[in-house]
């Protein structure tokens, strides 16, 4: 545990050093918290070194469909300890237990959710794993640490109960995948400046059309007939697409500079998304754009199509899910020979199966 220690302190810093916008149970997101860090970083100081919560992060369409597909399909997996390729008569009573309260299912979605975006998760069991009786509760990324001299694990009690501090398991996604809050730093960032620019774009509008007057009937005109000139622009050009003004008086259409920039940009950002979470884009955009209906992806056994199981194959969940089944595995929390695995014969069956596995007690 001690060079997870390590390698959690150099990545992520003391946790004290930002008020955590933290998605728990017993410690629900305050919106204040995430509206003082809006006001705080917008002008205070650069885009580049503002901070990105989950909350943020999530805010961003791309993120948001990304986070829904890869952790519920990790989430969905029911677990089972085996024996070789042999499920063991005794299986644990964490894996499936709802004592605490919270059924395997949301445990499971908040273990991926913390891989996802941080790279580590944690879960709190109440006596050693081995016990008979064990059982476990998710622990939300910023309610637990690492010591930094011994590389113990420890949870703050305060957020979690306290019998659930008896035995943290800290699980890594692995080298090189620290989560999309560390990977994909420069990407969200991106994506809020030009989110915020479009924003920003709408509330204070380009005019599509500027009327020139010159100096002289400008000065000459009254308030009411600038106005009355503007009306009969106005009304002509939506009544036919067509008006009539002295040759004298210019017309400026500048509405339709920089336009690409916001459609060009966000599809790029939904690409870079999609690059950083295993996600083919075209299921990440949803449908096509300029008028093209569906996705690009489909079933297998279509001409051109992806494989169903490519999400699997090449999205976050199967990393995920061998995280969590090598450090699951480890001889702390199953008799030696035994190892923790997935089911997923559910996920691959054709066709589909009609209700989905179960996974509580």
């Amino acid at each position: 545990m001690g060079i997870f220690g390590r390698n959690i302190d150099q990545a992520y810093g003391p946790r004290s050093v930002m008020p955590l916008a933290v998605a728990s149970p017993w410690a629900p997101t305050d919106t204040l918290t995430q509206f003082t860090v809006d006001a705080l970083f917008r002008d205070a100081i650069s885009e580049a070194s503002t901070p990105i919560t989950r909350d943020l992060a999530l805010r961003i369409p791309g993120v948001k469909r990304a986070h829904q597909i890869h952790v519920k399909q990790f989430a969905a997996i029911p677990f089972y300890a085996m024996e070789g390729d042999v499920r063991v008569a005794d299986q644990p009573k964490w894996l499936t237990s709802s004592a605490s309260g919270v059924s395997p299912y949301h445990r499971m979605h908040g273990v991926g959710s913390d891989l996802f975006f941080n790279g580590w998760a944690c879960l709190g069991f109440d006596r050693d794993p081995l016990d008979a009786d064990a059982d476990c509760l998710h622990v939300p990324f910023g309610a637990w640490g690492v010591d930094p001299d011994t590389g113990t694990p420890w949870i703050d009690k305060n957020i979690v109960p306290a019998k659930y501090g008896a035995v943290p398991i800290v699980i890594s996604a692995g080298y090189g995948d620290n989560g999309l809050l560390v990977d994909g730093i420069d990407t969200l960032r991106e994506a809020r400046q030009i989110e915020d620019a479009y924003k920003r774009r709408l509330d204070d509008p380009v005019p599509l059309t500027v009327l020139n007057i010159p100096l002289a009937t400008w000065e000459s005109w009254t308030p009411e007939e600038r106005q009355s000139y503007l009306k009969q622009w106005v009304e002509n050009r939506r009544k036919s697409s067509t008006a009539m003004k002295p040759s004298e008086f210019g017309v400026e259409m500048p509405g339709q500079v920089g336009v690409d920039l916001y459609e060009s940009g966000r599809n790029a950002v939904r690409l870079d998304i999609a690059n950083h979470t295993g996600t083919p884009a075209s299921l990440l955009e949803g449908t096509r754009q300029a008028g093209g209906g569906g996705t690009d992806i489909r079933y297998t056994g279509v001409a051109n199509g992806a494989m169903r199981g490519e999400l699997w194959e090449y999205g976050s969940a199967k990393g995920f899910t061998l995280a969590f089944e090598a450090r699951m595995s480890l001889d702390d929390i199953v008799p030696v020979g035994q190892s923790i695995r997935g089911d997923l014969s559910n996920m691959q069956a054709t066709p589909a199966p009609d209700t989905n596995p179960t996974s509580e007690d």
